[in-house]
């Protein structure tokens, strides 16, 4: 298929299906063109290949505890359509990760960082938030707004042009990502706090993953750079100084220096 039968097809697939909605999360009117339905097809299939490459763990006392802290606060989230479904897999990482339409894993690493229930529930809480918040979603459509610009830009013999619009989108792609992961521990402060946990427990999980954060390796290869905006991730002292924000109206001096501008 050329580019302009590409180009073609995506745009006739999008008018008509754009539509307006309010979002609790955000407090604003969003555009979408992926239903909720499409939503959770999207999830239920990736949340397949997810299970058919990383084992869930055996520990079924274990699966029950993150079920049941989730579902606390699944009850009070932005998103109450969703039907919500939680699952600890077997890998040693300090992770945690949510897919579109309700589905949230934790890895097995990051449990037994966690020291008590209300730390696990600011982990479920933040990605509850991203669920709630469509932030997938969005990127998604970010991503598919993006080709067909690059693809309307080459249709026009304007190949230089589309391989900037291109570095310029992935920037702004990955800037949103970020600030979508400091949005995702505002509302998880809000959830926490409405489903009864101890919120100040997110800030001393944080600041575990701060010193984790800080004992792997800070140097690259020489002439090799690691600049802030190319970050996905905030740096972890810029989501302390969110959630205190969040906590208590203002963070602490220190938080302001250690965060980059």
């Amino acid at each position: 298929m050329n580019r302009y039968a590409m180009l073609s097809l995506l745009l006739v697939a999008l008018p008509g299906c754009v539509r307006s909605q309010f979002s609790l999360a955000t407090h604003q009117q969003e555009y979408t063109f992926t239903s909720t339905e499409k939503e959770v097809a999207m999830g239920r299939r990736i949340a397949r290949h997810v299970m058919e490459e990383i084992a869930l763990v055996a520990d079924e006392p274990l699966q029950e505890r993150v079920r049941s802290i989730g579902q606390r606060l699944a009850a009070v989230c932005d998103r109450q359509e969703l039907v919500y479904t939680f699952a600890v897999v077997e890998d040693e990482d300090v992770n945690a990760f949510s897919l579109p339409g309700g589905y949230v894993f934790v890895h097995e690493g990051l449990l037994k960082k966690t020291a008590s229930d209300d730390e696990l529930a600011g982990v479920l809480a933040h990605e509850i938030a991203h669920i709630a918040a469509r932030h997938a979603i969005k990127r998604y459509e970010g991503t598919l707004g993006a080709q067909i610009a690059q693809l309307a830009a080459l249709a026009a013999r304007q190949g230089g042009a589309g391989q900037g619009l291109g570095i310029a989108m992935q920037s702004v792609q990955l800037a949103y990502a970020r600030q979508d992961e400091l949005e995702a521990d505002q509302l998880g402060v809000k959830y926490m706090k409405a489903a009864g946990f101890d919120p100040k427990a997110m800030l001393t999980f944080l600041e575990k993953l701060h010193d984790l954060d800080r004992q792997k390796p800070r140097y690259l290869p020489r002439g090799v750079v690691r600049p802030h905006y190319a970050l996905t991730h905030p740096y972890v002292p810029e989501r302390l100084r969110t959630v205190k924000e969040a906590l208590f109206g203002v963070a602490d001096y220190l938080d302001y220096l250690n965060t980059p501008n």
